[in-house]
């Protein structure tokens, strides 16, 4: 395989389909998920720690090789399907009503935030090697710092949630 073909084999494809679910129900979720709403009065320290190991996490991805090949990444194929389809269920039925039950409970209301973390998974499962051999590479790094994204992106939601009652 080609030295650019393999960059073009990198798990960067697999943020593609909940990017694009995300910005699809952003606009319809509801004021606490709007931007100017959902990060005021978040401590900055939070924010930066989110915002910081949410772009590691990505640009990690770039260097991870999308096969499904061996049994582990078939596992996180199916892994990272699942938490595809509860991440895209999650924000419609938020959207579908708004201030039903579940959109208005904190399991609803957190969904979006916390469902991701299924599909991360697949994503560290499917990319268990680098793109080109010479890269040094640690799936635990990738989990790690997967990890440090998602606990803020919690924590950031559910201050956002305890403000609204």
């Amino acid at each position: 395989m080609g030295h650019f073909s393999r960059w073009l084999r990198s798990c960067i494809w697999l943020w593609v389909p909940p990017l694009v679910a995300s910005f699809a129900f952003w606009p319809n979720l509801g004021a606490a998920y709007q931007p100017k709403e959902f990060w005021r009065d978040i401590p900055p320290l939070l924010g930066l720690v989110e915002n910081v190991s949410r772009f590691v996490v990505i640009a990690l991805s770039v260097v991870m090789l999308l096969e499904w090949r061996g049994s582990t990444q078939r596992v996180g194929l199916f892994v990272y399907a699942i938490g595809l389809s509860l991440y895209i269920c999650c924000q419609w039925a938020i959207v579908a009503d708004p201030t039903g039950a579940w959109a208005t409970s904190a399991i609803g209301f957190l969904a979006p935030a916390y469902t991701p973390i299924i599909w991360v998974i697949g994503i560290g499962l499917i990319g268990s090697r680098p793109v080109y051999d010479r890269i040094p590479w640690r799936n635990s790094v990738f989990f790690g710092l997967a990890g440090v994204f998602l606990a803020a992106h919690n924590a950031h939601a559910w201050l956002v949630f305890s403000r609204l009652g």
